[in-house]
């Protein structure tokens, strides 16, 4: 993921949060199958342009991808390609399609639309965010970056049920990376498609688009829903009061009414999601190249109480670079170093900076009320330990520009992985040569692990190697983990099968409503 995505309004990501389970009221009793979700109106049904929270879970429903993510397996599955191989080095991975699957004019998937659809992502100035997941496809720099040739070479439709796709460096996580909904596949149209009418390629075609709703209906599938009816809402609090008043079946909750939703609905479908909150280091300052500074400042901050005081019950504590939920997770990746201990802090400063005046650092975040309260609270905690702080905002759009000139200190970073691996965590964020990496962190052996893990020939490897960066990672303390993001739904009694995954989504196929 690259610059463009990599600072994320932690308002936004709190409001993110699954399932617990409501009454039945007589309005649900005449919905029949039809499961009607909550949400704020999606900008845009292109699966290309999908960012928010709706339009990736309204994209998922819609479009189908080469692969799908089983939460059980922990793995990638089959989507569109029924199987795919690999070759030994992991650079060249042939996806044979499922020859049964059909758009939704009926016409068969191809390869041949797959490879459009790719191309459509990747393009110079196609606006996605799905671009910087294609970044590794031979090619890439010429077609996505400088648009000087008119076609993605590492994207090869060998057969009409055959793609191939070359890459210019291993990638072993690559099934996992397009099972993201960004990379959804459309019908190949000549020019641009019509997205109010869009050819889709997943379990639900579009039936209706309105201010006020999005409905679906299954596409050529035998499912046990008659469709899925999303209406549309100012804001979540509205969504999740509708869901009280038993008009729908499944709504996000706002920060504000978790415990209200816990006390009513319970707690039990309260999920961790792909998201995080940390306070990182510029490496490059030299107030900070000291590594027994930066732990420190780690073990000075009481961060279990910073997270109860600002968010409540919305999050968790965070001890680790990757979350439960995705592949690779450790719990307590971070060990002893994450200890709150201030006495530790206060003799590791000493000995780091002997007879020298007291440490002066900025805490840099974006101007917001959640943000300003974590900092204050970081704040209180250093100076606490004998370290001067100085608190500097900025808004938005300014903050983001601003931690790409050098000039920052210790400053927030906000973290949503696009696929569900611990790859998606540790090799943007932590490699030298990454362009999302604003710590400079930069160490050749960790640059190793990670590359030797998307190399690796077997999962078990794969796994061990990315833990065994992530320890490492941690024990220099590049970055201060804070909170893990959780996703908050509630969904109604009469709905059965449904289970919120790390990224946000749910699969409908497998949903059904009691009768």
């Amino acid at each position: 993921m690259g610059r463009r995505s990599l600072i994320c309004s932690v308002v936004a990501l709190a409001l993110l949060t699954a399932g617990c389970n409501g009454g039945e009221s007589e309005a649900e009793r005449a919905a029949g199958r039809t499961l009607r979700v909550g949400i704020t109106a999606p900008s845009s049904l292109d699966p290309a342009q999908a960012r928010s929270f709706e339009e990736l879970l309204v994209a998922d429903q819609l479009f189908g991808t080469l692969t799908s993510f089983d939460p059980e397996e922990g793995a990638a599955v089959a989507g569109l390609a029924e199987r795919w191989e690999m070759s030994d080095d992991q650079r060249v991975w042939d996806f044979f399609l499922d020859t049964e699957a059909r758009f939704s004019d009926e016409r068969p998937v191809t390869a041949g639309d797959v490879k459009w659809s790719l191309e459509r992502v990747a393009k110079r100035g196609s606006g996605s965010a799905g671009s910087e997941l294609l970044e590794m496809v031979s090619g890439y720099p010429a077609f996505g970056r400088e648009g000087s040739v008119d076609q993605l070479a590492g994207l090869e439709a060998v057969a009409d049920d055959h793609l191939r796709i070359s890459l210019d460096q291993p990638l072993s996580v690559l099934p996992i990376v397009l099972s993201s909904p960004i990379l959804g596949v459309l019908g190949r149209v000549e020019g641009e498609p019509d997205l109010a009418a869009p050819i889709s390629s997943g379990p639900f075609e579009l039936a209706e688009r309105t201010g006020e709703r999005v409905r679906l209906r299954p596409s050529g599938r035998d499912l046990e829903l008659d469709g899925i009816e999303f209406r549309i809402y100012d804001d979540l609090g509205s969504a999740y009061q509708a869901f009280v008043d038993g008009e729908l079946d499944w709504a996000r909750v706002p920060p504000e009414r978790v415990e209200d939703a816990a006390v009513r609905f319970g707690d039990e479908g309260f999920v961790p999601y792909a998201g995080e909150l940390l306070f990182a280091f510029n490496l490059k300052n030299p107030k900070f190249s000291d590594s027994r500074v930066r732990e420190a400042l780690l073990r000075a901050i009481d961060r279990g109480a910073l997270v109860r005081a600002v968010y409540g019950s919305t999050v968790d504590p965070l001890d680790s670079l990757t979350v439960p939920g995705v592949p690779g997770f450790q719990k307590d990746a971070c060990g002893s170093i994450c200890v709150y201990d201030p006495a530790r802090a206060r003799a590791l400063l000493k000995e780091a900076r002997p007879n020298q005046p007291p440490l002066e650092v900025a805490i840099d975040f974006d101007e917001d009320p959640t943000q300003e309260a974590v900092a204050r609270a970081i704040q209180s905690n250093l100076e606490g330990v004998g370290v001067k702080v100085q608190l500097r905002s900025k808004p938005l759009g300014e903050y983001q520009s601003f931690v790409l000139t050098g000039q920052q200190e210790i400053f927030r970073l906000g973290w949503i992985a696009a696929y569900p691996s611990a790859d998606a965590f540790l090799f943007p964020l932590f490699t030298t040569e990454s362009p999302s990496n604003l710590t400079g962190y930069s160490v050749p052996a960790v640059d190793a692990q990670l590359r030797d893990a998307r190399a690796a020939g077997t999962v078990e490897r794969r796994l061990e190697l990315y833990r065994a960066a992530e320890r490492a990672v941690l024990s220099s303390v590049p970055v201060i983990p804070i909170a893990q993001l959780k996703v908050h739904t509630v969904v109604s009694e009469r709905v059965v099968g449904l289970e919120t995954n790390v990224m946000g989504s749910f699969d409908a196929t497998v949903v059904s409503i009691r009768s």
